[in-house]
């Protein structure tokens, strides 16, 4: 654990800019992620392995380049780190509207974008963590983790319907000027801070690459709640992967779902996730960061099964979209308080590594999950994957602590 942090005068201001730059770049993220595979069908004409390719390169990205990212960003200072991966991001997608307007975008081109955007995002993620820690303090953090949470569901939430009203509008490679310019509006919000970020942590002499590449991973694993909590959440997202690979065969082959129907469950749920998320800090002050991690996770899985549960009709989807949003309401809540633990129980001096080792294990695990969701409703129906799916998450719950930790509020 590091030492108390002084007072910090600035601290409020400051995290008001970082979060008011969180909300645009991931709006503006939300509108990239549906405009992107706009551009490669309608202007490139990529095929349909092609998509599903580019799709694929940001996991590939991530699963290839977290670890030696994470050490990168570690010895680094991060605010700069974080404004330069910022306007790279920015550049990377200006570059497709100016190479359309010339009649010269490639799928090759796009690839790249994709690739540059990953790379970015990972040394992004892994920097902002480690940043933030620094700019809050520990009192605060949880309240922190709780506005930047919400910003996520809020942006999964309204940015697919920001994203097709700009479409309409814009075209989808004017879509992507909007996401471009985002990224400086986040880098502008950093540039602005006036907390003095405190000097990244020193090699230790003689330390070997392969040690410094994998200190995270013995870190996490070596904490015993730690590795229960990745263990745990590895298995969540797994199985929401599970769920999500068949999900859309299950909503429109078997509940006869019309198309409308199914972006409304693919959207307004999400709103469970962002009230979930302002939910926490309460949650945490009240049973401590173990306790709540441990009750919002048993309470997030048994809403899922009222989705594979659900039959055609009004009834049905008023079932699927109660029960998902019930269980992200839940996961929000989850997600705020295990990033804001693993924080505060992480040393200074790995916490990107720790970052990306999350990062990483989502990434290289989700394609397994995907794999017997389809594997499942193969071999039985769609239905039954979803409930395989809805057991998993349930599961994952009862890997958890449920109690022990850090000192005060936060046991």
């Amino acid at each position: 654990m590091s030492s108390p942090q002084p007072p910090n005068p600035h601290e409020q201001a400051d995290f008001r800019r970082l979060w008011g730059g969180s909300v645009v770049s991931q709006l503006g993220s939300a509108v990239g992620m549906v405009a992107l595979p706009i551009v490669a069908v309608l202007v490139v004409e990529a095929s349909a392995f092609q998509v599903a390719l580019l799709a694929a390169l940001t996991a590939i990205t991530t699963a290839l380049l977290a670890f030696p990212m994470g050490r990168h960003v570690e010895f680094r200072r991060k605010r700069p780190m974080m404004i330069a991966t910022d306007i790279v991001r920015f550049a990377a997608l200006a570059s497709i509207p100016i190479a359309a307007a010339g009649h010269a975008l490639t799928f090759t081109h796009l690839c790249v974008v994709a690739v540059v955007n990953a790379t970015c995002l990972i040394a992004f993620t892994a920097a902002s963590q480690a940043h933030l820690k620094a700019l809050v303090s520990a009192e605060r953090l949880i309240e922190a983790n709780s506005r930047l949470e919400s910003t996520r569901w809020l942006s999964i939430t309204v940015g697919p319907s920001a994203a097709g009203a700009l479409i309409g509008l814009l075209s989808a490679v004017g879509a992507l000027v909007v996401d471009a310019v985002s990224f400086l509006f986040s880098a502008l919000a950093i540039r602005t801070l006036r907390t003095p970020e405190p000097d990244p942590p020193v090699r230790e002499a003689g330390a070997s690459r392969r040690a410094e590449l994998f200190a995270g991973w013995r870190f996490a694993w070596g904490h015993p709640t730690l590795r229960r909590i990745l263990i745990s959440w590895v298995t969540f997202a797994g199985a929401s992967s599970m769920a999500a690979s068949v999900s859309a065969v299950f909503y429109l082959r078997d509940l006869r779902f019309e198309s409308w129907q199914y972006g409304l469950l693919m959207g307004v749920p999400s709103l469970g996730g962002f009230i979930g998320a302002r939910f926490a800090p309460r949650l945490v002050a009240r049973l401590g960061a173990v306790s709540a991690l441990w009750w919002a996770s048993m309470l997030r899985g048994p809403w899922y099964f009222l989705i594979p549960a659900a039959v055609p009709g009004t009834a049905g989807l008023l079932m699927c979209g109660f029960g998902f949003g019930m269980v992200l309401l839940f996961a929000g809540a989850a997600n705020s308080t295990m990033v804001s633990y693993r924080q505060l129980e992480t040393p200074d001096e790995l916490m990107a590594r720790v970052a990306t080792l999350w990062s990483f294990a989502t990434t290289a695990t989700q394609p397994l999950f995907i794999l017997l969701g389809g594997l499942v409703a193969t071999w039985a129906d769609a239905r039954t994957a979803m409930f395989a799916a809805a057991g998993l998450m349930c599961g994952a719950a009862l890997l958890l602590p449920r109690g022990g930790g850090v000192t005060g509020r936060w046991r």
